[in-house]
């Protein structure tokens, strides 16, 4: 089986990443009949490319979707998915780099850590419960816990590893900064909806590449959105009214990030037409003006900005 780096042809040219591209690419290709290995980060310790709960995906013909290092990591890897499949078993392995000969005899990438990955063989035509019940959690947006004894029983660990779904971001506004801010979001491996009531913008290539459109303004897109589980909410209609009706609605909603677009003396304005009641309840998840300040101006440098502040914020601990 020769070793082919890189993403399948269809999960890349949609510009898909993170682990929901792994996951994207074992739904098609489970579509197709193919065979592949699923490589799962059970236990991570030290300086890691990645950590628990990291997937990667090594097809029957040796591509890869997904990694588990800067690269140096990945022939053991393909090595380890090739004897999983073969066995048709849950296979593991532990990738150590802690040591001075590993610099030197080994895989040379002196990041100084100890990592188990588990391979788990999905064979082309055959049920994998373990695989469905990812998909499902996957295709739901919700986590799910994997019991190791019952993953990959009879190999040397226990306990359990936690998956998270993909955050889900809502942009209320298709101005010029959402196309490239969705193009970011959809690298990273976010879901991303966008809703604005003038149908023109969301026709003009705007919202090709977001999961879900919604022909709406601001309070009733949010009670479409009602039940979900939404990450971020962006408030950018580049209209004061509108910005204004996202903000008295989002008051009484849990979304645990909220970004407005705009000066802060727009800010100041649009703050001071609320109630006292509606002001506290942003307390702590209001990030206006939203985004980092990292220099450059146009629609491309501001949606840099606010990924960047929506990567800070999403993933920092607790």
């Amino acid at each position: 089986m020769s070793c082919r780096s890189g993403s399948a042809p269809d999960v890349a040219a949609a510009g898909l990443g993170g682990q929901r591209a792994v996951l994207e690419a074992a739904r098609e290709l489970r579509a197709a009949g193919r065979a592949f290995t699923l490589a799962l980060v059970v236990e991570a310790e030290g300086s890691t490319y990645r950590k628990q709960g990291a997937l990667a995906l090594v097809a029957a013909d040796g591509r890869r979707v997904g990694v588990i290092s800067g690269g140096c990591l990945e022939p053991g890897l393909v090595t380890l998915a090739e004897q999983a499949l073969a066995a048709g078993q849950p296979r593991d392995t532990v990738f150590d780099t802690r040591d001075d000969d590993d610099l030197i005899f080994g895989s040379g990438s002196g990041c100084r850590g100890r990592m188990r990955v588990v391979a788990l063989p999905v064979p082309a035509g055959l049920p994998s419960p373990v695989l469905e019940a990812i998909l499902a959690a996957h295709q739901s947006r919700r986590p799910v816990r994997l019991d190791l004894a019952t993953l990959a029983p009879g190999l040397p660990f226990a306990g359990d590893v936690l998956l998270q779904p993909p955050p889900l971001v809502l942009l209320l506004g298709a101005g010029p900064e959402a196309a490239p801010l969705i193009r970011i979001a959809r690298t990273l491996g976010w879901f991303t909806w966008i809703a604005d009531h003038r149908p023109g913008l969301l026709e003009d290539g705007r919202a090709r590449d977001a999961d879900r459109v919604i022909v709406e303004r601001p309070p009733a897109a949010l009670e479409l959105a009602a039940g979900e589980r939404l990450d971020a909410v962006l408030v950018m209609t580049h209209s004061a009214q509108n910005d204004l009706a996202a903000l008295q609605e989002l008051a009484a909603r849990d979304a645990p990030y909220v970004g407005l677009l705009g000066p802060k003396v727009r800010r100041d304005e649009l703050l001071a037409r609320l109630t006292a009641e509606q002001r506290a309840s942003f307390e702590g998840r209001l990030h206006a003006p939203v985004g980092l300040k990292l220099g450059g101006e146009g629609p491309e440098a501001i949606a840099l900005g606010i990924a960047a502040e929506l990567q800070r914020v999403i993933h920092q601990p607790g």
